[in-house]
């Protein structure tokens, strides 16, 4: 009993932190409750102190009724305070008797009758001693309704632990925050009304950091509660379109917002006619607005939880949001490919193109220059010179190795060096003709587009499979993953969870790119770890568009130790091999190793195209094979010149050890296991020769302490029997001093005084921590 009794005062002590929490936030509830009742409708009603605290939570209904109560007993209007305070006792007593009944104090539509019925009755029994119709009071009492519903609905959005608000949470929101900014309208300085300071205020942050919607449902719910306490039906409309079009220009950022805001008061005060308030107005959304320009970063941070939407779920039924979230990362992922060779071959069409008016400047300048009658038949008679070269260029598209003879009489009476032309035509225009057959023949190449549609059909057949494997959706933990994000200022569109047929969770959200989003990968993992109750690795990350994709998966059995070496050669500063190693987000390492063709900046630039868009695809979650084929096709087309590069490709099952290997003209891989060395040797040819192109593939099964190599041809050009004898013997050292010692050995035994880059990529398998 004693330690019972120990224990139950250790759980009733507070820190003094929390004390203090728990005051200001009592405190701010009376504080609105004043303010609400201090609203003044249809010129002499005061409904709304009763709505708020009908609708405010149950904890929080002392602190309101008392701040009502001042509120009504210092009447803003009219003479009926009384009543208000019959009204208000009467929702007080009402919603504490019926405390213990949880369910019934939080329903929206139970609280609105119960105001409503307060409302109505006490102005019913004093309507004798009132100055207004029996219409005006059904008016004030609907009014009050709704508003506790707002206010019941708004509470419910705020105080919920959740990864966001609905639509309708939202709204409630913006209307109860607007009622509050009424309750502050007789407050003016010089004309300048505080409440239309904090109604430019309210619209564009909520513009800001709830996008268009926010935005003009704060601006309809501003000028809805100024035109109910009397305000200028024009002003109105003002406030109302100010909120549209601050949130038509929040994508282009705070300023664009403010400028939109400014010009809308301007011109609707001017064209409403209304000279006395155009000044007013101004005046007041020029302070709102530098208001907000001002608003600190915290603020911004809080506004942006506060009115961030709840993020789409996939839903168990079909599994269509989930195929739709996937099959929308290919398609962007796709369209980053496209533009990537479209780009690179507009530059390099620039300045390969050829031009039919350098044929012409070459011909003058090889067969006249030093001519005297230079200047006559390319100045005064050019016209008849260029029909004569165009005769020429067609006989040598005839064939012919004397073009002269075929000029017409008048050129070949006059020029003073026929053969001369002749021979320039002729060399000149098949130069052109050479380069023009090599731009038909891109042309041509091109159709190899055709390679990319099937590697989609067979990229989105690979999908449809993957979600045909995954047995069950689990939003509950989607959910629970993007509230834990939105406590670290991440706020998540949408959000999947997947357990496959091995019972492995995959979480995957979409999170809009902002300037001020910041992704810490470890506090990302250990968040989602905690409230999903289960252990997963460091999060992948990639960037599609304005998107942020981050998939999580579940912590594997084995890690690995990864260690990357490259020498340039001709101690070059661009290297032509290009690698790349990550994490898939499904469980797997992969590692990607490209040899562009010869050496220096062109290699360079074929290596680092193969392994970054190879990369690109295997993140978003293509097969190899097709991914393959957009690769090939992509460097087929890329330019005139011929454009290849191997591919090298090792991916580790981070559950099983499972490891496969794909190699597309490639350099041997050597592994060791349990002690003894082996290798994977490829016949296959490099992407970017040949249509036709596939892996050649192999699939081994490692354990701790096992090592895979995968190398250029640099490092293999004396064999590979010495790589295999120092893999088999190295004890001793991470993957990173391997791949620096095979580096530099083989550096040290190239004999044929050839320079090639040198490229090891070395991973050795580690049990999990």
């Amino acid at each position: 009993m004693k330690e019972v009794l120990k224990i139950t005062d250790a759980a009733e002590q507070y820190k003094p932190c929390d004390i203090a929490a728990a005051a200001l936030s009592h405190t701010a509830a009376g504080i609105l409750g004043f303010i609400a009742s201090r609203a003044v409708v249809l010129g002499s009603f005061l409904p709304f102190g009763l709505s708020f605290l009908a609708g405010c939570p149950i904890t929080y209904t002392p602190a309101a009724a008392i701040g009502v109560f001042f509120g009504y007993f210092i009447p803003a209007a009219g003479n009926g305070a009384f009543r208000y305070i019959a009204a208000l006792f009467a929702v007080l007593a009402i919603k504490l008797m019926l405390s213990r009944n949880r369910r019934l104090i939080k329903n929206p539509f139970f609280l609105s009758l119960v105001c409503l019925l307060a409302n109505f009755l006490t102005a019913a029994v004093t309507v004798k001693g009132m100055s207004a119709s029996v219409v005006n009071i059904i008016a004030e009492s609907l009014l009050s309704s709704g508003a506790t519903y707002f206010v019941c609905r708004a509470s419910h959005g705020i105080f919920r632990d959740s990864a966001g608000v609905s639509s309708e949470e939202l709204a409630s929101i913006l209307v109860v925050t607007s009622i509050f900014i009424s309750g502050i309208s007789g407050i003016k300085t010089a004309g300048i009304s505080l409440s239309g300071v904090l109604s430019i205020l309210l619209i564009l942050s909520a513009a800001k950091y709830g996008g268009t919607l926010a935005g003009a449902i704060s601006g309809i719910a501003v000028a809805f509660t100024l035109s109910l306490s009397g305000g200028a039906d024009k002003l109105s409309v003002i406030y109302a379109f100010g909120g549209l079009m601050a949130g038509v220009f929040a994508s282009l950022g705070k300023y664009a917002q403010v400028a939109a805001v400014i010009i809308s008061g301007f011109v609707g005060a001017v064209s409403g006619q209304m000279p006395v308030t155009v000044a007013a107005t101004v005046v007041e959304t020029a302070i709102g607005s530098a208001l907000f320009l001002m608003l600190p970063r915290k603020t911004g941070i809080y506004l942006s939880k506060l009115f961030s939407a709840y993020p789409k779920l996939a839903v168990p039924e079909g599994l269509k949001k989930a195929v739709t979230m996937r099959l929308d990362l290919a398609s962007n992922a796709l369209k980053d490919v496209s533009g990537t060779v479209e780009q690179v071959s507009r530059e390099l069409s620039k300045i390969n193109s050829p031009d039919f008016g350098t044929v012409i400047s070459g011909i003058e300048q090889d067969a006249c220059a030093g001519c005297k009658l230079r200047i006559f038949c390319w100045e005064s008679k050019r016209e008849e010179t260029m029909n004569a070269v165009l005769e020429m260029t067609k006989a040598v598209k005839q064939g012919e190795y004397s073009p002269e003879t075929h000029a017409p009489e008048e050129f070949r009476g006059r020029c003073l060096r026929n053969s001369r032309v002749g021979t320039a035509v002729y060399r000149r225009y098949s130069d052109y003709a050479s380069r023009i057959a090599a731009e038909n023949r891109i042309d041509e190449v091109r159709s190899v587009v055709s390679d990319q549609f099937n590697g989609i059909s067979a990229m989105l057949y690979d999908l449809s499979r993957d979600f045909e494997n995954d047995e069950q959706f689990d939003n509950s933990a989607a959910v629970s993953a993007a509230s834990a994000l939105k406590n670290i200022d991440i706020r998540v569109d949408e959000c999947s969870s997947r357990i496959d047929k091995y019972g492995r969770m995959t979480i995957e959200l979409k999170v809009k790119k902002t300037p001020e989003l910041i992704l810490n990968k470890l506090q990302i993992m250990k968040l989602v770890s905690v409230v999903c109750e289960r252990d997963f690795d460091i999060p992948n990350i990639s960037e599609v568009g304005g998107d942020v994709f981050i998939v999580l998966s579940e912590h594997a059995a084995y890690c690995v130790d990864i260690g990357v070496e490259q020498i340039c050669a001709s101690h070059s500063s661009m290297c032509g091999d290009a690698y790349r190693f990550f994490n898939d987000g499904r469980g797997h390492f992969i590692m990607v190793l490209s040899d562009g063709m010869g050496t220096g900046g062109r290699a360079a630039v074929d290596g680092a195209m193969a392994s970054g868009l190879m990369s690109r695809l295997l993140k978003a979650g293509f097969g190899y094979d097709c991914s393959l084929k957009i690769l090939n096709s992509s460097m087929l087309f890329k330019s005139t010149d011929e454009s290849l590069a191997t591919v090298d490709i090792a991916s580790i099952d981070l559950y099983t050890g499972k490891t496969e290997l794909y190699k597309a003209g490639a350099a041997p891989t050597v592994l060791r296991r349990s002690g003894r060395t082996g290798k994977a040797e490829s016949t296959s040819l490099p992407a970017g020769i040949l249509r036709e192109i596939g892996f050649d593939t192999a699939t081994v099964r490692i354990k701790v302490g096992d090592i895979v190599v995968l190398m250029s041809d640099g490092a293999a050009s004396e064999g590979i029997d010495w790589i295999r004898a120092e893999v088999e013997a190295w004890r001793d050292g991470n993957a990173q001093e391997l791949a620096e010692h095979l580096c530099e050995c083989a550096k040290r035994r190239r004999s044929d005084n050839h320079e090639d880059d040198i490229t090891v990529m070395a991973a050795i398998l580690e049990k999990a921590v």
